[in-house]
């Protein structure tokens, strides 16, 4: 059975008005992504969706845990994410992307799978850094003989003779 298929959403037999799904994102979510940068969590997500005649609105309450790796030490790294999306579904004639938060299936579709929006928001909500956090003196906590290795292979400064000529020219800061 494809694990994903947990993340379809059926909604013509649903009433108008609003309905409610939870779910929980594990290591086995964020494995059957094709791809995935992100290959372990624990997120929940609070589905909540609007049906009406012409359109369904999903709002998304998205919070948990994912682990990555540090891009300084390539260890493992926790990274706490919380945030809220929505989106849009019209119908129409054919599938098309409006806009981020817009899209358009074809009338004759039943039902609507999430889980690629899903992963799709929770990647979008990782810092473009991942680092370990530096602790209370100011020192990265990341691997210290990885840090080290990485001291190794740091290049020297290099100054251009040309440009240290024109430093002279500036008054100093009193």
């Amino acid at each position: 059975m494809d694990y994903l298929k947990q993340f379809v959403v059926p909604y013509s037999g649903l009433a108008l008005g609003h309905h409610q799904y939870e779910f929980a994102l594990g290591n086995k979510f964020f494995e059957s992504i094709e791809y995935a940068e992100i290959q372990r969590g624990d997120i929940q997500v609070k589905v909540d969706l609007e049906k009406s005649e012409r359109m369904l609105i999903f709002l998304f309450d998205i919070s948990g845990v994912v682990n990555v790796d540090c891009d300084r030490c390539l260890e493992p790294l926790d990274i706490a994410l919380e945030g809220h999306e929505r989106l849009i579904v019209k119908f129409g004639e054919e599938y098309a992307e409006e806009s981020e938060e817009m899209i358009i299936i074809p009338a004759g579709e039943h039902q609507f799978n999430i889980a690629h929006l899903l992963y799709e928001y929770i990647s979008l909500m990782l810092p473009y850094q991942r680092f370990h956090p530096d602790d209370e003196e100011g020192e990265p906590t990341c691997d210290p003989e990885f840090l080290k290795k990485l001291d190794e292979f740091k290049p020297d400064a290099f100054t251009d003779p040309m440009w240290d000529k024109l430093k002279g020219i500036l008054p100093e800061d009193n």
